[in-house]
């Protein structure tokens, strides 16, 4: 019998892994990175059919302000824990449930951002994700995708 060199096998698993890894999707945690998992990501997309906009009655200039109130809150909490997020230029995708507590975060720094450690960002998400009162409601899931910039100096209107 002959043996087939080490490094073929190891070339050999290198090859398989990522069907093996990334066709495997789990579930995203509540706080993730855009990216992460793309399978999760799309799948947890479908499962939230409506978009702020819609569920804002398809009014702009509601949805603006939910979206505002929405980040407020996060500005809110930042002080609230103590977590200084001036400077933080993010992708951010909401995931809320129908009462309007939310089910994943998933964010992407911008380059032109300051620096956060992302394990402290992760965990920031993460306790507002918990504390977060919900403001607007569905009769169906639904999400959020923009860009956001701390601080916010954008008032909303009455």
């Amino acid at each position: 019998m002959r043996l087939i060199p080490i490094t073929i096998l190891f070339a050999l698993a290198l090859a398989c892994a990522p069907a093996f890894i990334f066709g495997q999707s789990q579930q995203l945690p509540v706080v993730f990175l855009l990216g992460q998992d793309e399978a999760a990501y799309e799948k947890l997309s479908v499962d939230h059919p409506r978009n702020l906009l819609v569920i804002s009655g398809n009014d702009t200039g509601k949805a603006l302000n939910n979206w505002l109130e929405f980040i407020k809150s996060i500005q809110e909490h930042a002080e609230t824990v103590k977590f200084d997020i001036n400077g933080l230029k993010v992708f951010l995708h909401v995931f809320w449930n129908e009462d309007g507590t939310i089910r994943h975060i998933g964010y992407f720094v911008k380059p032109d951002s300051r620096n956060f450690k992302p394990e402290e960002l992760r965990a920031f998400f993460g306790t507002f994700t918990r504390s977060y009162k919900p403001k607007f409601t569905s009769d169906k899931k639904f999400s959020h995708y923009t860009s956001a910039t701390f601080p916010t100096l954008i008032e909303r209107k009455q």
